[in-house]
């Protein structure tokens, strides 16, 4: 009876061994999490094509790690559901590098992002880490017949520093308030542009 009892005792404790390992492992794995906060849906010229233009999507992030090994994204590739198909964006490469962006409302009027480049997710250089957000901007271009299509759905694609891809979908009618928005992203929207696409 004892010999049971002790064989009882050590299988547990070995198990629970085991348990507690592959737990710390799959806790240490890392796992974006996050949302598509917010997307301006403008248009921009064709960087390279004279007399083409594109949809612009300036696009607003908020990313979080759900596990406690940080990591650094490499990449974001974006896609858009357009009637029903998800339809790749292409990611605007550079884009801190343009002098005097201008970011207009449907009405002409100045949408002001302070400190735009600075605020580029890409441009941070900082990990996810868990508990602790990583947020900003970064702009997705796609086919000019895009602009008067109503997108239900965004899915990102984020590329981390080891080539494993994160994906996060959101939609359209889940995104943040407009005005959390502007006191996160230090943006000043006029009214006639305060409508979610």
């Amino acid at each position: 009876m004892k010999d049971i009892i002790f064989y009882i005792i050590t299988s547990v404790i070995a198990l629970s061994g085991w348990a507690a390992v592959f737990y710390n492992h799959v806790t240490s794995v890392p796992k974006i999490s996050g949302q598509v906060f917010q997307v301006m849906v403008g248009q921009m010229k064709h960087p390279t094509i004279a007399d083409k233009e594109l949809t612009s999507f300036t696009t607003y992030l908020y990313l979080i790690n759900t596990r406690r090994s940080a990591l650094h994204i490499l990449d974001y590739e974006m896609e858009a559901l357009v009637d029903g198909r998800w339809q790749r964006l292409e990611r605007v490469y550079g884009i801190h590098a343009i002098k005097n962006l201008n970011f207009l409302s449907p009405e002409g009027r100045k949408i002001e992002i302070k400190n735009f480049s600075d605020n580029l997710i890409y441009r941070k250089n900082l990990p996810v880490e868990f508990g602790k957000p990583l947020h900003g901007w970064i702009v997705f271009a796609g086919d000019r017949s895009l602009h008067d299509k109503t997108i239900p759905e965004y899915r990102l694609t984020c590329i981390d520093a080891f080539r494993n891809k994160h994906v996060v979908v959101s939609k359209r009618d889940q995104f943040a308030n407009i005005f959390l928005l502007q006191d996160l992203a230090d943006i000043v929207i006029p009214e006639d542009a305060i409508t979610n696409r």
